[in-house]
């Protein structure tokens, strides 16, 4: 009958290693996968706040109103003077239709307030406090008017620079069917003329 083996602390060693290895293998896996996750869902988790960031920072940008449009117009004019023309055509579109919306309310509110300001039937207060109104309104007028030319110059200037005739067309026949006749070389009329006349070529002709 054979005693039991007595192992050498080598092989007691060496076995526990083996053991120890197989464990960490087995784990080693595990904690690979479990690393990949992490990563990708703090990945999606960054993605998701720097879109949201991005988000906030384009409504908060394409917020053009009475108290911003001066502002915009005049990051637009830099953009120009510039050459960034792909970076000022979106600010200037959004000048020009938002002037071009405050100009037809306007000049819907004026229409109904006039009728109740020449109402007989409409108290005296009442008609005051109406002409007070009017009067803000019609301040609005030159200031909407002057923005909306401007910005249509600037959008056939843009539209021409970067070789789309047909969009500067569009808004330079606009500025000079909407701007005061002027022949002074340097009034908005004679820049819309020189410049629409230079796109089909007929510079000088009349």
């Amino acid at each position: 009958m054979q005693g039991p083996k007595i192992q050498t602390r080598e092989q007691t060693e060496g076995r526990d290693r083996i053991k120890h290895i197989r464990r960490k293998g087995a784990t080693a896996p595990f904690l690979f996968i479990l690393v990949l996750i992490c990563a990708f869902f703090f990945a999606g988790t960054s993605s998701a706040a720097e879109k949201k960031v991005r988000k906030a920072s384009v409504q908060k940008e394409g917020a053009i109103n009475d108290a911003t449009v001066i502002d915009y117009f005049k990051k637009a004019q830099e953009q120009l003077r510039k050459g960034e023309i792909d970076n000022a055509i979106p600010t200037l579109l959004r000048i020009h239709d938002y002037s071009e919306d405050v100009l037809k309310t306007v000049k819907f509110f004026q229409g109904q307030y006039e009728k109740v300001a020449n109402d007989p039937a409409v108290p005296q207060g009442e008609k005051e406090n109406i002409i007070i109104k009017l009067k803000r309104m019609a301040q609005l007028v030159p200031k909407y008017t002057n923005l909306k030319e401007v910005s249509a110059y600037d959008l056939g200037y843009a539209y021409a620079k970067r070789g789309d005739s047909e969009k500067a067309r569009k808004y330079l026949l606009e500025v000079l069917e909407t701007a005061p006749f002027s022949i002074k070389q340097d009034s908005l009329w004679m820049k819309s003329k020189r410049l629409l006349l230079g796109l089909y070529n007929l510079e000088g002709e009349f």
